[in-house]
């Protein structure tokens, strides 16, 4: 038996599946299968995935027409052939001793689930995320009986390895949906609510990507898949007669993700999307599963929700006018606020005339093509020209700092970047 197979669900990522493929190829486990399900894909991905199989036996390439993420996974997990089930997802890439670490300590503690922390990675690099924190390392335990707020956490389920029988014991597979996303929700939830023994491990292995724009969870066509998601996690606990309590942990699940999504919908459509999730939010409130003080007046919640949805509308359309109508855009800062913001700007394409900041030698000369200059040579016309303080809001301190030396050098039109304005932009 192999001791690891990796499940890689396929469908038109040709500009990062390569790099995807050569973290996996570099694995230094042994024993490991690599199962590739191109999910009918038109891009080319295809025959890359044939060109890695035919120059390593280690990788497994299944074609299907294309049925979504849920189908592709369970073609998967039918197929494999290891003791232990992996994930990475195809614009996504794997330290290469992340499955022989996995494997490692799944052996010697007899896991179910081993899960590690993860990075999260852009063009600009990588960044530790610590999603596992709060939770013991390197000793088993049952997340339901230790703390269940874990089933809460992100879904990272690409982080993880899972002993093959445990799913099959469970009946724990992938929810297909035609079209549908999220599907990771309900499998995280029902793993997590069936495993005796879960270990953590602090080390991170899997490079997350964050900045591809083409992956699902941007997708605001989408944001109503969560629904089928909550569906799927109520028939797996009915069917197996689960205990009350677990219902309550996906109610609490359920209203995570729709607090999460409602910033990514359209506005014509967010009346429905709340009046859907509260006819669900109270249907699970009457069995008991859920206690929200919400629930106490679900119409007036309701309407809180619309008022400071339409709040962020305002000041975000507010703000991309003033800035579009600005003689040159200016940003304060050089990390990743402002390069996130230099993103967006992008997108909306807005030229950034340049970066200003106060210690020009802890930064580089320019920034995807956009100069940075000391503020005491910066070309921007302190009258006219439009400023942006583009740091978090969660260093006050440092935004103080940026805000006094700009007015003290005679800018007159600055912004300084709120914590609900970036809520509004976000």
């Amino acid at each position: 038996m192999v001791d690891v197979s990796v499940l890689v669900p396929v469908y038109n990522v040709k500009p990062y599946l390569r790099q995807c493929l050569d973290s996996l190829k570099a694995q230094t486990l042994g024993s490991i299968e690599f199962v590739c399900i191109d999910d009918g894909s038109t891009d080319g991905s295809g025959e890359i995935l044939d060109a890695y199989a035919a120059g390593d036996a280690r990788f497994r390439v299944i074609h299907k027409a294309n049925s979504g993420y849920g189908a592709s996974m369970n073609v998967g997990l039918r197929a494999a052939q290891g003791k232990y089930i992996g994930i990475v997802e195809s614009d996504d890439f794997a330290d290469e001793g992340m499955f022989e670490a996995l494997w490692k300590v799944a052996e010697q503690l007899q896991a179910d689930i081993v899960r590690s922390n993860y990075w999260q990675t852009t063009r600009y690099g990588s960044r530790f995320q610590e999603e596992l924190a709060g939770f013991p390392y390197d000793e088993p335990f049952c997340p339901m009986s230790y703390n269940p707020q874990l089933i809460l956490r992100n879904p990272n389920i690409w982080s993880a390895i899972y002993r093959k029988s445990f799913l099959e014991e469970n009946g724990i597979w992938f929810h297909e949906t035609p079209g549908a996303s999220f599907q990771d929700l309900s499998f995280s939830f029902e793993t997590l609510v069936s495993v005796q023994r879960f270990v953590a491990i602090k080390d991170a292995y899997l490079h997350y990507r964050m900045d591809n724009m083409a992956s699902s969870v941007h997708s605001k066509t989408k944001v109503f898949c969560v629904h089928a998601e909550y569906d799927e996690m109520e028939r797996f606990l009915q069917k197996q007669n689960r205990p009350t309590y677990q219902h309550i942990w996906a109610a609490k699940l359920f209203l995570q993700h729709i607090l999460w999504n409602e910033s990514r919908i359209g506005r014509p459509y967010w009346i429905d999307y709340w009046q859907r999730a509260m006819e669900r939010l109270c249907r699970a409130a009457e069995k008991g599963y859920f206690t929200h003080a919400m629930m106490k007046n679900p119409e007036l919640w309701m309407m809180q929700r619309l008022g400071k949805f339409q709040q962020q509308v305002m000041l975000a359309s507010a703000w991309w006018k003033l800035v579009a109508d600005a003689r040159q855009v200016f940003l304060a800062g050089a990390g990743q606020v402002a390069r996130g913001m230099l993103t967006m700007m992008s997108r909306h394409e807005i030229a950034v005339a340049g970066l200003i900041v106060t210690k020009i030698s802890d930064n580089p000369l320019s920034i995807d093509g956009v100069p940075v200059y000391a503020l005491d040579a910066s070309p921007a016309d302190s009258e006219h020209d439009l400023v942006i303080i583009a740091v978090t809001p969660r260093k006050p301190e440092v935004q103080q700092e940026i805000f006094s030396a700009l007015v003290q050098a005679g800018y007159r039109n600055v912004i300084v970047l709120t914590k609900e304005l970036q809520e509004a932009l976000a």
